[in-house]
């Protein structure tokens, strides 16, 4: 972890310095970042490839007529692939096995039920959205949403109140945290590709995000259901009807208490700040390496997955077959993120070995627009185009990466750019984003109400979470 206003650095080059066939002039460097780009666009959108690989041809071809030589660019993908999996990797798996452990013990459950007793049912879509923010904090949206489904059809069921109300804010909540907080792939790898501290990250996650979900999620979702009425769908199956009246009574017997609920969702959240903390307050001593031990991310994950393992696994009456199955089933989703993740940061070593990157950021600073904003505003194209919010935020990332450099900005403006790219990755989600067939199919709406509800929403929180960010870095800025 850097301290608190310890400038990036950029990425190291490898051992073996790569040298270019020849070299294009600025223009002509940008004009080929463009033309990758553009190439990326037509790849996945009109020629349907998996991201993946569209990435890793983008980035061969950006390389090749950039300069590399073609005996050096298998070399400089696997440079790329690994400085980025190194950063993120082991973070990303440890949070989906944590965050199955949540799934499988029934903590979920407790948390809603618990929530809805102190709330209300007047209250209950701020009910579901908290529960939806807590639990969203190690669990990925999509598995996240299909968990909550049952509770959100029988709140609004045992409520009378439009399936929109209650869908919105529980739907706000997971998207909000999936974009801005680690563990989640986005924000570690645009923080690992920015060098940020993933504390600071987390800190303005929070600052920026939960207003965005208040006024974004909460309160539209409210207010757009009382105008367009929703009602459950009638297909809602016998099994999801039995989790939602709470009939499972194995599960039930299994389920965690409250208080070790919260505790196992917040404790690496809590570590890693206080990681964060120690390296700012606290002099250099023994006492402080040990804190930041137990605060780095990596190992404040494990201490998480571990207590979950145990606490809820095997105290709950998992046996050590189950959790190891548990632990393996995690895996599989978080395997096609961390490879667009990768093959993000191998288009981001690309830019960096030709200089590419280093002639855009040039043209971009002579724009005069501040580096978070063009963050925003080159976020939002992809996001756009792409669909994917973590292939938005991989790839916007390396691209602002020489601004950031540049600019020589300390760890908490590096952290709201980060904030930035991810609220970029956020807005306008529409028909080429899983997240909106998610809300169309589960709650047999039609298209227009999907871009009314979901898309608007979408909207909303990231132009807000943006707004915010913007709003800090400029104070940051003018009082040093």
């Amino acid at each position: 972890m850097t301290p608190l206003n310890h400038p990036i650095q950029p990425r190291p080059l490898a051992a073996e310095t790569v040298e270019l066939a020849w070299s294009l002039p600025e223009w002509a460097l940008i004009a080929t970042v463009v033309g990758g780009v553009a190439l990326l666009l037509v790849l996945v959108m009109a020629a349907k490839m998996h991201a993946f690989i569209a990435l890793l041809i983008v980035s061969i071809a950006v390389g090749a007529v950039s300069g590399l030589r073609f005996v050096d660019i298998p070399g400089v993908l696997q440079e790329g692939m690994g400085a980025t999996l190194g950063d993120i990797a082991i973070i990303v798996a440890l949070g989906a096995m944590l965050g199955r452990m949540m799934e499988e013990s029934g903590a979920a459950r407790v948390l809603s039920e618990y929530l809805l007793k102190r709330f209300g049912e007047r209250r209950s879509p701020l009910a579901v959205g908290v529960t939806a923010l807590i639990f969203g904090i190690p669990v990925f949206f999509d598995v996240g949403f299909i968990i909550m489904l049952p509770l959100i059809y029988a709140v609004a069921k045992r409520s009378g109140r439009s399936l929109i109300s209650i869908a919105l804010p529980a739907a706000g909540g997971l998207a909000i945290m999936h974009a801005v907080l680690p563990p989640h792939p986005g924000p570690v790898a645009a923080a690992g590709l920015l060098g940020a501290s993933l504390g600071w990250v987390t800190i303005m996650g929070l600052i920026c995000g939960l207003p965005a979900w208040y006024l974004g999620a909460y309160l539209f979702g409210s207010r757009l259901g009382d105008r367009v009425f929703v009602p459950v769908p009638a297909g809602l199956s016998a099994e999801a009807e039995r989790q939602a009246k709470g009939e499972d009574g194995d599960e039930e017997a299994r389920a965690p208490g409250l208080g070790l609920t919260l505790a196992i969702i917040t404790l690496p959240v809590l570590l890693i700040l206080l990681n964060t903390f120690s390296s700012v307050f606290l002099p250099e001593s023994g006492l402080r390496d040990a804190l930041m031990f137990i605060g780095d991310p990596i190992t404040a994950l494990i201490i998480a997955t571990l207590l979950s393992f145990w606490l809820l696994g095997l105290r709950g009456g998992f046996s050590l077959e189950r959790v190891e199955k548990a632990a393996t089933a995690a895996l599989g989703p978080v395997a096609l993120v961390l490879l667009v993740t990768g093959a993000g940061g191998v288009f981001g070593e690309v830019l960096e070995r030709t200089g590419a990157g280093e002639a855009l950021a040039d043209v971009l600073g002579e724009t005069s627009l501040p580096v978070i904003v063009l963050a925003f505003i080159i976020a939002t194209a992809l996001r756009v185009a792409l669909g994917s919010k973590t292939v938005a935020i991989v790839t916007t990332a390396p691209i602002v990466a020489p601004l950031i450099a540049q600019a020589g900005m300390g760890q908490p403006e590096i952290a709201l750019v980060v904030i930035a790219i991810a609220a970029g990755g956020t807005v306008l989600s529409h028909v080429n984003d899983s997240g909106f067939w998610l809300m169309n199919r589960y709650l047999d709406i039609d298209i227009k109400t999907t871009l009314k509800s979901w898309t608007m929403m979408e909207t909303l929180m990231g132009g807000i979470a943006f707004l915010i960010a913007a709003a800090i870095s400029a104070g940051l800025a003018f009082t040093t």
